[in-house]
């Protein structure tokens, strides 16, 4: 896997095609990183896709790069992180360092003890993805769901997917996490689970993932979370 500086182009055709990037990338290109035609660039479109190409005509407003090689990646995480609803900087480091990290999916929660979503900056967190996805090397973007309540999530969710519950008042279990297949990783808000919102987990039978002796913040627990999981995925 090359190096070279990545740009997003969603219809990635066929070797040989000439692709513009977008005004934004165009000029990050050409004025920012300043590159030249001749100069060697790969291309990304989200879903596995990684092309390699030549700078054609470095323009500020439209640069034309033409396809040299493609390749394809298949999905390397099978974890969707489900967390209660917190501030927006909070949201902004969970989906970046969970995106670095590598994720399938994100489903924001809200929950008894949550925050309330005033509004949904769908546009924003999914340029922090790109820009994480393009820093860290990884090909599939992860798909970021919108608020939904925990309860209907827990009754729409797949059944047959892992469930793993991370609990401020167990932060010191030890669960055998013996996982196999894709899995569910929920994380509380910072002012943790309901009695309520407990019962609807045992009822399921999860596993329940202690995250060490210390209080965590909620965007440190869904990464800590994240690695533990995943490394008995064998995704790390």
């Amino acid at each position: 896997m090359s190096n070279n500086p990545r740009f997003l182009s969603p219809e990635i055709l066929a070797v040989g095609a000439v692709l513009n990037l977008d005004f934004e990338q165009s000029a990050h290109c050409a004025r920012v990183l300043r590159l030249r035609e001749g100069d060697s660039v790969s291309l990304i479109n989200g879903q596995g896709c990684l092309a390699e190409g030549t700078i054609v005509e470095a323009n500020p407003q439209k640069t034309m790069i033409e396809v040299k090689s493609i390749g394809t990646q298949k999905q390397s995480s099978q974890v969707q992180m489900a967390f209660g609803l917190t501030k927006p900087s909070a949201l902004e480091l969970i989906f970046r360092k969970c995106t670095e990290l590598g994720v399938a999916s994100f489903q924001p929660l809200v929950t008894d003890h949550s925050l309330h979503p005033e509004s949904w900056n769908e546009d924003r967190w999914q340029k922090i993805v790109v820009e994480a996805c393009k820093q860290s090397q990884e090909l599939w973007f992860p798909k970021i769901f919108k608020p939904v309540s925990l309860s209907a999530w827990l009754k729409e969710r797949n059944s047959e997917r892992a469930l793993v519950v991370c609990d401020e008042a167990l932060r010191k279990s030890k669960a055998d996490l013996n996982l196999s297949s894709a899995a569910d990783v929920l994380i509380g808000p910072e002012g943790g689970w309901s009695d309520a919102e407990r019962k609807s987990f045992e009822e399921l039978q999860p596993f329940f993932l202690g995250l060490g002796p210390n209080r965590l913040r909620a965007e440190t627990a869904c990464l800590v979370a994240l690695a533990l999981v995943k490394s008995r995925l064998g995704e790390i």
